[in-house]
């Protein structure tokens, strides 16, 4: 180990709290020191090479140092770094939301900006609340969530999320949210079909007993990433769109980890149809490169 490399493990063990770490583990470590990226890798400070296997925990979707990305973000910083939409109108806020809603399913045509996968699900919980209660519906203040979900660490988020693991020491801070069995066909006694089918009627169930209780259901669609990559069965995403419609509740899809191809569609819902209310994306947003995350939905919300 170089001297370089001990000056910035020395740095990081005093002053840094890592996510997710116990950090007493950590303090007895030595950590690789990561200096720079190039295309699918990420270089060290003693110069070796390691391929980014999770894209810096699914942001990176276009490589480090692409050479277009690089030149439009100097480009911007000719111009402007920040400015507050509070007030004011802003040309690339603007022209990206307009790019947005043209490759968003059909019906999301709103765009409220944010800086975290947990901020877009926090603030589409928000105006799921808000719309209800601004069209006289009260008592619709909760919501269903799957089992095993992971939405981020924020209050709200951490109250529609479904593992304990993480969260479990903050149940007290929590509000209360309805939770179906996640259709993790590996660990069911029974077919894809028969999984599906037993949490789409637990979701049913739910439904049924909070008739007009009910807020929005909200889900990662088609995959749980932080569950350990649960991949829903086929049809399970559409039949949860079919009772929220039903039932005459608003759908959200936390396209956070899932958005922008990583499904082989553009968004996850495309692979069923899944026309939304309320879509929260980040990570892939930015390609990785800075934190950014959107909230869309339709005009009726």
């Amino acid at each position: 180990m170089n001297n370089t490399t001990q000056h910035w493990i020395e740095l990081d063990k005093q002053y840094l709290w890592h996510p997710f770490t116990q950090m007493a583990d950590w303090l007895d470590g030595e950590p690789v020191v990561i200096d720079r990226g190039e295309g699918f890798y990420l270089i060290d400070t003693e110069g070796r090479r390691y391929i980014d296997g999770v894209s810096s925990l699914w942001c990176n979707v276009h490589g480090h140092r692409v050479a277009a990305i690089d030149a439009a973000i100097r480009a911007q910083l000719d111009k402007i770094a920040h400015s507050t939409l509070l007030g004011l109108a802003q040309t690339r806020a603007a022209e990206l939301a307009e790019r947005l809603v043209q490759i968003a399913p059909a019906g999301l045509e709103k765009v409220f900006y944010s800086d975290s996968g947990a901020t877009s699900v926090e603030i589409a919980l928000k105006m799921a609340y808000q719309y209800w209660q601004n069209i006289g519906q009260k008592t619709r203040t909760r919501f269903i969530a799957v089992r095993q979900a992971y939405h981020g660490d924020t209050v709200g988020s951490v109250s529609v999320g479904g593992m304990d693991l993480f969260h479990g020491i903050f149940k007290s801070l929590l509000f209360e949210t309805h939770f179906v069995p996640s259709p993790h066909p590996y660990r069911f006694d029974g077919t894809p079909e028969q999984c599906a089918a037993h949490s789409l009627e637990m979701a049913e169930s739910l439904l049924k007993a909070h008739a007009g209780q009910i807020a929005a259901i909200v889900l990662e669609p088609l995959v749980q990433g932080a569950a350990g990559i649960l991949v829903h069965p086929k049809g399970f995403l559409k039949g949860i769109e079919q009772l929220a419609r039903q039932y005459g509740v608003l759908l959200i899809v936390d396209e956070v980890a899932t958005g922008f191809g990583r499904t082989g569609t553009m968004f996850a819902c495309e692979q069923e149809a899944v026309r939304p209310d309320l879509m929260c994306l980040a990570k892939g947003i930015t390609g990785g490169y800075l934190p950014l995350a959107a909230t869309l939905t339709t005009q009726t919300v």
